[in-house]
């Protein structure tokens, strides 16, 4: 089960002391000491399994495993990078999971399309509420004469006034 992880922001200044700043070759590995890294990814599992050899980090082939893992998908360096959590399925198949992103050494996890969209329609929807209430409270029913708008007298005078106006012209 995925935990919302939208809500916090990771920075290890000790780490980026150490290693002088983030640059391309080294920002995955600042990343994989924060709560967005899942260590049972591919890129952990690579991790481990070469840790006590002289294995070059670029000679992984990624591509050829199954499962979970981690690229940089944009770089403006040293200040943005963009990380996102794929699931691979075949060397040509990947569904992205989630997208990451890091500036200037902060690191956070992008909100989903699902949750942008869904916080701008139940806004949208307040502000809508908030119109009727307002219509509510001007209308007027009589059983007479039906449904009317209640105006103060300045409301009355200003529309009268008005209408003569287009009347005249």
């Amino acid at each position: 089960m995925n935990k919302e992880l939208t809500g916090i922001e990771w920075r290890s200044d000790q780490w980026l002391a150490q290693f002088n700043g983030l640059r391309p070759d080294n920002v995955l590995e600042y990343f994989s000491q924060s709560p967005f890294w899942d260590s049972s990814s591919n890129n952990a599992v690579l991790k481990m399994q070469t840790q006590f050899n002289d294995l070059q980090q670029a000679s992984y082939d990624l591509k050829s495993m199954v499962g979970v893992e981690f690229s940089v998908t944009h770089q403006e360096p040293p200040s943005l990078f963009v990380i996102t959590k794929f699931r691979r399925a075949s060397p040509t198949k990947v569904t992205p999971i989630a997208v990451y992103y890091i500036l200037d050494g902060n690191a956070y996890e992008a909100p989903s399309v699902h949750s942008i969209v869904s916080t701008r329609v139940l806004s949208s929807i307040k502000q809508v509420e908030k119109a009727f209430a307002l219509a509510r409270a001007h209308a007027e029913f009589h059983p007479a004469t039906g449904y009317s708008w209640a105006e103060s007298n300045e409301q009355k005078n200003a529309r009268k006034a008005a209408l003569k106006d287009i009347q005249l012209s």
